[in-house]
């Protein structure tokens, strides 16, 4: 079993936040976001090394000044690490899934 962020149990707490974060998003052209791809991008992302003694406010914050660009650069970089789903397929088995 994974071990849980330490952050975890604002998560609740934030939500509010992250809905608000996710709208803003999605008026920015990026329609199929949700909170927890945003939560998923701040603790891989921003919150590597968690701090013992953070507070709410440092959280939200955190969460309202993710830009864009760095949500957008995380999953671009998400997507390029993801399992190509297809290698384990042979040319002709390929062939037969892209025919028309």
């Amino acid at each position: 079993m994974e071990k849980q962020h330490p952050y975890q149990r604002y998560f609740i707490k934030v939500k509010p936040v992250l809905r608000n974060k996710v709208e803003e998003l999605r008026l920015l052209g990026l329609d199929d976001v949700n909170e927890d791809e945003v939560w998923e991008c701040l603790v891989l992302k921003k919150w590597k090394k968690p701090d013992a003694d953070i507070r709410i406010y440092e959280i939200v914050q955190d969460i309202l000044t993710l830009s864009n660009s760095q949500f957008m650069t995380y999953k671009t970089i998400e997507a390029y690490t993801a399992p190509n789903l297809f290698e384990d397929l042979s040319s002709e088995e390929l062939k037969e899934l892209l025919k028309d």
